[in-house]
């Protein structure tokens, strides 16, 4: 993101009450943002010194994401392993890695991008704060700081050298752009088509770090764009997210067609991630062992071709694992429903799976965790139901739509992994966004325990 592009969204956010703030609060954010990043760097140390060495990786997708991050800064071919892996990974995460190379002249140590990536985490904290501010007032915004700063799910992903990390911080900065060009009061903000830009710029880094978010923006725009009035204005705005989106996109889409021939969006990972989920003896869990055996099939298939074919291997492998998975499907839908109960618990199950956490202390504290999220979550929506409408015209329908914009992440999250495998890794985005809304929990718990209570309405702080 350029400069001007920062400059712009931060001009916007500062139309809001938070030009007001006193030195307390900014002392408060400051503090806020001092311990999420000592809490995360320490952990980051901590988990580093459990590996077999300080290059290790726990898990293989860190292995890979480091790889291509090392290609890039060399200036090598964006390939993990070879010719036949040119699109298993989206760009963004090793883009951010390969900037990490260049800053340690090509050396850095694995530790120092945990470092890196708990620095992002860090911002993030930031970020939500930034949300809740702007949906309900500074003292939510602070409370879902404090609660994100802490919040075991979001340390972890800021600690491995996984995807989620950085992607958090583009998901919550889109959900800020979303807010202020469709939610947000006319007070609060003005030139929406620029925010509409920056909003399609952010959807595409995110897409670029995790690729399976491609749908939840095209998704969101459409409800947005079937619900309430106003709607040529805002099919207008959402022109300009798709056209901002597309000029992020397209160096990346120009590179794979002219790789394959062939238009792919985000990777050639799609087949084998569906056939994961969706095939004989799914568990819900990942297995790629069947992996061999489609190489294998594809290998002499190609053997027995007696002409060239337009695309490359690895897209017609992609194709293949891909068609078997809707083929098994089809036959099995039963299967299907079932597998995709067994994938929602898995995801939102208040205890881990044991092979998921190591320990029974983590897995206590990521229950704990997630668990007090949750029920302040909860709290602030039994709290709206509760409250009487206020005064001002539309208040109550406007927190139900900021509401239904802080659980869309876990639907769309809940929807997509009731199809592919399921982790209570892939619930921690859409928990983090439910620390804005904890955050209203717990400015409710103080209002009813402080005199005079505590007002809490969208778009601001209001005495």
């Amino acid at each position: 993101m350029s400069p001007h592009g920062w400059g712009l969204l931060c001009h916007y956010a500062m139309e809001t009450p938070m030009r007001q703030l006193g030195r307390p609060v900014v002392v408060a954010w400051v503090v806020i943002f001092a311990i999420a990043l000592a809490v995360r760097c320490t952990a980051a140390v901590y988990w580093q010194n459990q590996q077999a060495d300080q290059n290790s990786f726990a898990f293989g997708d860190s292995f890979s994401y480091w790889v291509l991050g090392h290609q890039l800064y060399e200036g090598n071919e964006y390939q993990f392993g070879g010719p036949n892996a040119r699109i298993a990974r989206a760009p963004g995460f090793p883009v951010l890695i390969a900037g990490w190379h260049w800053l340690f002249n090509g050396k850095p140590s694995v530790l120092s991008v945990r470092v890196m990536n708990a620095i992002l985490g860090a911002l993030t904290v930031l970020a939500v704060g930034w949300l809740g501010t702007l949906m309900f007032d500074a003292k939510v915004g602070l409370y879902a700081g404090v609660l994100a700063s802490l919040y075991p799910g979001a340390i972890a992903m800021s600690i491995l050298i996984l995807s989620e990390g950085p992607f958090c911080l583009f998901m919550i900065l889109e959900l800020i752009a979303l807010y202020l060009c469709f939610l947000a009061p006319a007070e609060q903000v003005s030139r929406r088509g620029c925010v509409a830009l920056l909003l399609g710029a952010f959807a595409a880094l995110a897409v670029l770090i995790r690729p399976s978010w491609l749908l939840y923006t095209p998704a969101l725009l459409g409800v947005v764009c079937l619900c309430g009035q106003q709607r040529r204005q805002k099919l207008l705005y959402s022109s300009l997210v798709g056209l901002a989106f597309v000029v992020v996109m397209l160096p990346w889409w120009g590179r794979n067609y002219q790789v394959t021939g062939r238009f792919v969006p985000t990777t050639l990972q799609v087949g084998a991630s569906l056939y994961d989920g969706w095939r004989p003896g799914a568990t819900g869990a990942s297995d790629m062992s069947y992996m061999q055996e489609f190489y294998r099939q594809q290998t002499h298939e190609d053997q027995l071709r007696n002409r060239v074919v337009p695309d490359t291997y690895e897209y017609r492998l992609n194709s293949r694992l891909r068609d078997a998975s809707l083929a098994w499907a089809k036959e099995n839908p039963a299967e299907v429903l079932r597998l995709a109960g067994v994938k929602f618990m898995r995801m939102w199950n208040v205890f881990p799976n044991s092979e998921e956490v190591g320990s029974s202390i983590s897995r206590l504290v990521i229950s704990i965790g997630y668990l007090g999220i949750s029920l302040l979550a909860l709290l602030a929506v039994v709290s709206m139901i509760r409250t009487k409408p206020q005064l001002t015209p539309g208040t109550k329908q406007a927190s139900w739509r900021l509401v239904a914009l802080c659980g869309s992440p876990a639907v769309y999250f809940t929807a997509l992994h009731m199809v592919f495998v399921s982790s209570i890794r892939y619930r921690q985005p859409a928990v983090l966004v439910f620390t804005v809304l904890a955050g209203v929990g717990v400015a409710y718990c103080v209002s009813k325990i402080s005199s005079p209570p505590l007002g809490i309405q969208e778009g601001g702080m209001h005495g």
